[in-house]
């Protein structure tokens, strides 16, 4: 009997710009195929209107693709509700749509068995980084300290005692919606008038600016009253004025690719959508041992595992002194990479 595989995902990521990941996957995909494999390439209207194709083998395997076009027109969606870009009702409208997905497989190949490359609960699981990080906590595995914040009172006192923080949107990606306060200053890529908070029409380049010290309280009320999530600041490491992370690659088990992102110090994110550099890998040297690196793919396939992610993006902090090493966050849908064809590698490890 045959293998089947079943690719569900959005062809573009809007009217404009196609997705690279879902396009590439598939053309990798149909050019390895053999003989005794059938595959079928839908969208996710076609499972949410029962237009699912039928198969021969016992076993399916399904691969999920970002969900663009539901994401575009029912979560992102900021005159919907008057939410806040990552806020609880960003969290509750897509866990509830993988549901539905999930549901709709179910039943239609209940005599089927189903291995999802990444499992739907489990791209619901690291979007939530709440539970995310309590999962990482659980498992013993290094993540900065989360604190339990009712009211901005809370994060005085942290700042008082001299703990720099985050306030993260616990159903956020791509360095949006990020607050970063110390006892000097309060900055945010939000916009913050009129006692509103204002989330930008557009994924890339969040800049920066300062909350003023008599908006602060107000700023705050509005971002814990949304289920913000508050996690002590890491002082990364610096090296000739910049700061640096991790992004790394994890498919089966394997580490095929990984990179070090970095931004002038000054900068509270590194991520590339938001200005980040991705390094040359022959400056790697510069920035951490090969011993280093090597604590970094441990640590990054152990999150995927615990996540039961068989495709994942992590990221990897150090602290200053390179002693301490920490997650930041994980991905089921991880950006497409230029440098390194991660879907010809993952299409050529699935088959």
């Amino acid at each position: 009997m045959g293998k089947a595989l079943l690719i569900i995902g959005d062809r573009k990521i809007n009217s404009r710009k196609l997705a690279p990941s879902f396009n590439t996957f598939v053309e990798h995909i149909k050019k390895l195929k053999s003989g005794d494999l059938e595959v079928w390439i839908i969208n996710y209207k076609d499972v949410l209107t029962g237009n699912l194709p039928s198969f021969f083998s016992p076993v399916l395997n399904v691969m999920l693709f970002f969900p663009y076009e539901y994401w575009n027109k029912n979560i992102e969606v900021y005159r919907k509700d008057q939410r806040i870009y990552g806020d609880k009702k960003f969290g509750k409208e897509y866990e509830k749509f993988f549901r539905r997905i999930e549901k709709a497989i179910k039943k239609k190949y209940r005599n089927k068995r189903i291995k999802y490359i990444n499992p739907p609960k489990s791209s619901v699981l690291e979007r939530d980084k709440k539970r995310s990080k309590s999962l990482f906590i659980k498992n013993d595995i290094p993540t900065p300290k989360f604190f339990n914040v009712r009211n901005p009172r809370d994060i005085q006192r942290l700042i008082a005692k001299g703990t720099s923080l985050y306030i993260k949107p616990r159903f956020g990606a791509m360095g949006k919606g990020i607050t970063y306060l110390n006892r000097e200053l309060m900055v945010t890529n939000f916009l913050f008038r009129k006692g509103k908070v204002i989330s930008r029409l557009y994924d890339y380049n969040w800049r920066f600016s300062k909350i003023k010290e008599g908006d602060r309280n107000k700023f705050l009320k509005v971002l814990i009253s949304r289920g913000f999530i508050c996690e002590e600041a890491i002082e990364p490491p610096i090296v000739k004025g910049r700061r640096f992370d991790f992004r790394v690659y994890c498919i089966y088990g394997q580490i095929p690719y990984y990179y070090i992102k970095t931004k002038p110090c000054s900068s509270p994110v590194t991520n590339w959508a938001q200005g980040g550099r991705i390094e040359k890998r022959r400056n790697f040297s510069k920035y951490v041992s090969k011993a280093k690196i090597k604590m970094v793919k441990s640590l990054a396939r152990k999150v995927a595992k615990n996540l039961n992610l068989n495709y994942a993006g992590v990221d990897i902090i150090f602290s200053k002194d390179l002693r301490k090493i920490y997650v930041l966050e994980a991905h089921s849908f991880p950006g497409f990479e230029k440098r390194f064809d991660l879907m010809s590698y993952l299409a050529r490890n699935l088959l």
